[in-house]
């Protein structure tokens, strides 16, 4: 009898990991194919996507146990996320709170390497197309332009697209097969962002990658009192440093539209590529948010001695305190 039970909760966990895993999948080919310029993705191939990560999730959902605690958590998280979404027209956080509820009893690890996979997969067959162009008919290869450099978009709309797309697939990567990193291994990974910031010349990429790569090498390598510093450390960021940097940012910006800390602004704000003045903007004209609001811009606007483009939320924390809400 416990043999029994036994092999029907292996049975059942195997089945739940499998529509995670292929929940979360789908929805890696849904965000490269909302941005390839491969092709024009009809309407409704997007909408199957969205029905087929529905269906996975749902049945997750509807087939996992909850206790009293857990379903009024959930509750109180879909009411904030259903109004948040509907106020300020943003959908994405449905899709992150359907996967929250749905990650019980996941190895998440064996989940990333399949997404890791699918996501390194697509981004080649992005570069073989693009060199293919690049060699047959160059003069139908996109590019973009920053301080006349030449940054190659590898047909996903975007340089910084295409290299935030591999290096999310290398982080994957590095969760996935963490037990098995060493020096080797991270160097090759690294060699591989690099060989992307080369061509794409996107610098945030080349910073997380080379973060990421540093630390996850240190932590291997190690020992001793060095070891437990370096855990120390990273156990206060791991949990404090989004929270803090999210205090700095919104104050910095929030001065700066009040008159305040030019002299720290102008530096900070070249250090993150301008992303910094459109955050002062957009609280300047809009104010925040605690819990969501419809916030729009008009393709060009002109602030305080600056041009502004309408990409005003290009930074996380300025979105959340501007319009997703507080």
């Amino acid at each position: 009898m416990t043999l029994l039970m036994e092999r029907d909760q292996q049975n059942k966990q195997r089945f739940h990991q499998t529509l995670f895993t292929l929940a979360m999948a789908d929805l890696v080919v849904k965000n490269i194919t909302d941005s390839t310029a491969l092709f024009v993705k009809p309407a409704w191939m997007d909408t199957m996507m969205i029905l087929v990560f529905l269906v996975l999730i749902g049945i997750k959902l509807f087939t996992q146990k909850y206790t009293y605690i857990q379903l009024a958590g959930y509750f109180v998280l879909w009411i904030v996320v259903i109004y948040t979404c509907k106020t300020c027209y943003y959908y994405f956080l449905l899709f992150t709170a359907l996967t929250v509820c749905a990650m019980q009893d996941i190895r998440l690890a064996r989940t990333l390497l399949v997404t890791s996979q699918v996501r390194a997969g697509l981004m080649l067959i992005h570069v073989l197309v693009y060199v293919k162009d690049l060699i047959v008919q160059p003069w139908v290869v996109p590019y973009v332009y920053r301080n006349g450099i030449k940054r190659m978009t590898f047909y996903q709309g975007h340089p910084n697209t295409f290299s935030m797309y591999v290096c999310w697939a290398i982080l994957e990567y590095i969760y996935a097969r963490y037990e098995k990193m060493n020096g080797w291994r991270l160097a090759l990974l690294w060699l591989i962002n690099f060989a992307v910031y080369l061509c794409c010349n996107s610098n945030s990429s080349l910073i997380v990658m080379t973060l990421v790569c540093g630390m996850v090498f240190i932590e291997k390598s190690s020992h001793g009192l060095i070891k437990k510093i370096f855990d120390v450390v990273t156990g206060v960021l791991a949990r404090y440093l989004y929270t803090f940097l999210f205090v700095f940012i919104v104050t910095i910006i929030v001065g700066y539209a009040d008159g305040k800390f030019t002299s720290v602004f102008e530096p900070l704000n070249k250090m993150f590529t301008g992303r910094l003045l459109f955050g002062a903007v957009a609280y300047d004209e809009k104010g925040f948010s605690l819990i969501g609001k419809l916030v729009e811009f008009p393709e060009k606007q002109y602030w305080n001695g600056h041009w502004i483009d309408g990409m005003i939320f290009d930074n996380s924390y300025i979105w959340l305190f501007v319009s997703y809400g507080v």
